[in-house]
């Protein structure tokens, strides 16, 4: 199964009635997750089960807003199939969410860059709380700063690595337990580097940055 870094949260496909054209209008450069249009971060994905393939993410150039915030379109792209999905960039926040036919709305939170190492969060992924008929929430950790990290040849620096835990109770007396953990590696002034999922210590995946253009 694929999960990039859109894939993660179920983005289902482009509905191009729900944004429209950025009309100018460029998010802050200087971050760890460049969002200005034309910009394309492409990907070597690989699972434990064997499967290769490779990942283009491309900023398209449309936004919404989404309880006041402008939200930016961007289309991930495998070999055999495409999706859409939106970025969000402001407030020392980043963030990625749904988008299309998929309801709810699914949001996770990729870093907070003015937190300090281990500090963690909690959010909602959905308005609701809720994935189907279960409870679920996201753990959000800063686990390391200012590091540098080589992949695929390349060495980036000013690099944060995050983690989501993201949890459901399932109402079994158990309370919330741990789904996927995912592990974020966001440098500064070009975006994520490398994504890693573990499902139930079961099913391992990863996506690690081999080319990008910053617009």
């Amino acid at each position: 199964m694929k999960r990039s870094l859109f894939y993660i949260v179920l983005l289902s496909i482009f509905c191009c009635n729900s944004c429209k054209k950025d009309n100018g209008a460029k998010p802050s450069p200087g971050n760890y997750l460049p969002l200005t249009n034309g910009s394309t971060w492409k990907y070597n994905y690989v699972s434990d089960g064997g499967t290769s393939d490779t990942l283009v993410v491309t900023m398209t150039g449309e936004n919404t807003k989404i309880n006041g915030q402008t939200y930016y379109g961007a289309t991930s792209t495998f070999r055999k199939n495409s999706s859409f999905g939106y970025f969000y960039a402001g407030n020392h926040i980043y963030a990625t969410r749904t988008a299309g036919d998929l309801n709810p709305a699914i949001e996770l939170q990729l870093l907070n860059d003015t937190a300090s190492v281990g500090y963690r969060w909690t959010t909602l992924p959905t308005v609701s709380g809720k994935i189907g008929e279960n409870f679920v929430r996201a753990v959000n950790i800063i686990k390391e700063k200012n590091i540098s990290r080589t992949i695929e040849g390349k060495t980036y620096t000013d690099v944060i690595h995050t983690q989501i835990l993201l949890q459901y109770d399932f109402g079994d007396g158990n309370g919330y337990q741990t789904s996927v953990t995912y592990d974020f590696y966001l440098a500064k002034d070009v975006g994520l580097i490398e994504n890693d999922a573990n499902t139930l210590d079961i099913l391992f995946e990863t996506e690690t940055l081999f080319d990008y253009t910053i617009k």
